[in-house]
């Protein structure tokens, strides 16, 4: 059963890093788009739109690939307990 999952459907284990790499990108772009309104304040109101789904957007991606990650942790661990029987 584990080889099926981690072949099958995570056969790229870089994967979670690529979704925590980007999580964090999003919430740095986010943070850096909110230092850009502080001295154009013209932009604010368009700021303010997309500022909370950002976030949310880049807290959901970098929540993925953690649970990405422990999957894969999960799943080797199951794989080193099934060799040792």
């Amino acid at each position: 059963m584990t080889d099926k999952y981690r072949f099958d459907l995570l056969s790229d284990t870089k994967t979670c890093y690529r979704y925590l790499q980007l999580g964090f990108l999003i919430i740095a772009v986010t943070f850096v788009l909110g230092i850009f309104v502080l001295f154009f304040p013209l932009y604010r109101e368009a700021y303010d739109v997309m500022v909370m789904p950002a976030l949310f957007l880049g807290l959901g991606v970098l929540l993925f690939g953690i649970g990405t990650h422990l999957h894969i942790l999960h799943l080797n661990l199951v794989k080193n307990l099934e060799n040792e029987d």
